[in-house]
């Protein structure tokens, strides 16, 4: 049965059906700590009273977030002010945070409101991690959905991205109010005397969504159906009924086509996902990429042109989809998250002790007589190499046009690019494997081999230990990429 909406005329009644509703739905089990994220404006403030009130009947604890994008100075400001008196009024714990939007736009080519939205949900999703909150409630109401309906389709959506918003999420995102209309929200707030701050960028028609809501929306009410938010409403309701099924089985079949190599990279097995229905050949690659973008939803021409990609004759190509990429090596596809361009080259001076580089890499060099007595060959991160046979200065590095290396075991010297084709590492990741290098040759490329001129025998009388750590995020996003081709 589909959740009807909630009648504005009885708007009185909006406890009762937010309760009838997040128990429906299993929003909330007892003892959830429930973080509210509250805006000030009529949506968010309507969440956390209605919330409040129920707390006691949904067995929750509750706690206030506000995050202020920075865009309208004084007015956001005062939205702070506002959120953090209406939670001290309540009692309630508050955590607030800021970003700078303008600057992220900018730096990653994104909407002002696709970077307002990006930055605030990292902000919630990190005040629930470091707070130890289990369910973030967000103040999405049917409204929402219907202009994320129509947003979607002008940009070309398929049924995957029009179905709108889970009212519950696996990730803890929870939204009570996506069966009531804002209409009834502020009906509700005016019958209680409850306060709440407008945003004049909600007026802005520069913003697509503010022409959705202030012009497309109306214009179809008035001249094709009154009702169109029901109408809207039940179609993503049958869309989400079969989403349902078909989640199920995508899930099924990613296990078995796809492998995760770490937490931002994952791969699909070509031929396996040519075997599929193209629907789940579709269903797969917007999976893979919703692991590094979350629940941003692509375009059916973005799709398509993914699947233009997989079916490349050559590998090497990358398509580029916000912070994702997705690259064809070989009979796989690669979907990892952007890496920060390779750069630097650092003199190691040994023994050097260890070296802090730029780029976040760690680097250790320590000296001893003879080979060390070990049972096993050093973990990856590690090389030994024979101090008497380097000509210094040591420099840590990343891969050049024409580099030379003679991998240990192999009769002589061949093009890096070759020893790393064999390694099984992808185009796109060869320019980030970081090596040490001497003034003549290539003596250790991280992670895979040593050079045979430099390994060290028996006769050695002056061993070096070389390590690598990785001490950022990026470069431990990196070094766990590199191991998994390995």
């Amino acid at each position: 049965m589909i959740q009807p909406l909630l009648d504005p005329a009885r708007a009185a009644d909006l406890l009762s059906w937010v309760l009838d509703y997040v128990r429906r739905e299993a929003m909330f089990a007892a003892g959830d700590r429930v973080l509210a994220a509250v805006s000030g404006g009529p949506d968010s403030v309507a969440l956390l009273h209605l919330l409040y009130r129920l707390r006691a009947d949904l067995q929750i604890a509750l706690g206030v977030a506000h995050f202020d994008h920075g865009l309208r100075g004084e007015e956001s400001l005062e939205e702070g002010r506002f959120v953090a008196g209406l939670a001290r009024s309540l009692d309630l714990p508050y955590f607030s945070g800021q970003g700078l939007v303008r600057e992220m736009a900018q730096r990653e080519k994104l909407s002002l409101q696709m970077a307002a939205r990006q930055l605030r949900l990292d902000f919630l999703k990190e005040t629930c991690r470091s707070q130890g909150f289990t369910k973030l409630a967000l103040g999405h109401t049917a409204d929402d959905q219907v202009e994320l309906f129509f947003l979607r389709l002008l940009r070309g959506a398929g049924p995957e991205g029009l179905k709108g918003m889970w009212p519950a999420t696996a990730e803890g995102l929870v939204r009570p109010l996506l069966a009531v209309g804002k209409e009834a929200v502020r009906f509700w707030l005016e019958q209680e005397g409850l306060p709440y701050r407008e945003d004049p960028s909600n007026l802005n028609r520069r913003f697509l969504r503010s022409r959705v809501r202030l012009d497309l929306v109306p214009e179809l009410e008035r001249s094709y159906n009154p009702r169109l938010k029901e109408a809207v409403w039940r179609t993503q309701a049958l869309l989400q009924e079969e989403e349902r099924f078909l989640s199920q089985e995508t899930a099924r079949l990613l296990n078995e086509v796809g492998r995760d190599r770490g937490p931002d990279f994952h791969s699909l097995n070509l031929p396996g996902l040519w075997k599929l229905d193209e629907l789940f050949q579709k269903r797969l690659l917007r999976e893979a990429v919703g692991k590094i973008l979350g629940d941003r939803a692509l375009t059916a021409a973005q799709v398509e042109s993914l699947l233009d990609l997989a079916r490349g004759e050559k590998s090497g190509g990358v398509t580029a989809l916000g912070d994702c990429r997705v690259a064809r090596a070989g009979s796989e596809l690669h979907v990892f998250r952007r890496l920060p361009p390779p750069s630097g080259v650092i003199t190691l001076l040994p023994p050097s002790g260890v070296v802090e580089a730029p780029d976040g890499w760690s680097w250790e060099i320590r000296e001893g007589a003879g080979r060390p007595e070990v049972s096993q060959a050093p973990p990856p991160n590690v090389a030994w190499i024979d101090g008497e046979k380097v000509t210094p200065p040591l420099q840590a590095r990343y891969f050049r046009p024409g580099d030379r290396f003679w991998p240990a075991g192999a009769l002589g010297a061949k093009k890096l690019q070759d020893f790393l084709v064999n390694q099984k590492i992808p185009r796109w990741l060869r320019l980030y494997v970081p090596l040490v290098a001497d003034a003549r040759q290539i003596l250790w490329v991280a992670g895979l081999r040593v050079a045979e001129p430099v390994k060290p025998t028996p006769a050695s009388r002056r061993v070096l230990q070389l390590q690598l750590s990785p001490h950022t995020p990026p470069t431990r996003r990196l070094w766990e990429m590199l191991l998994a081709c390995r």
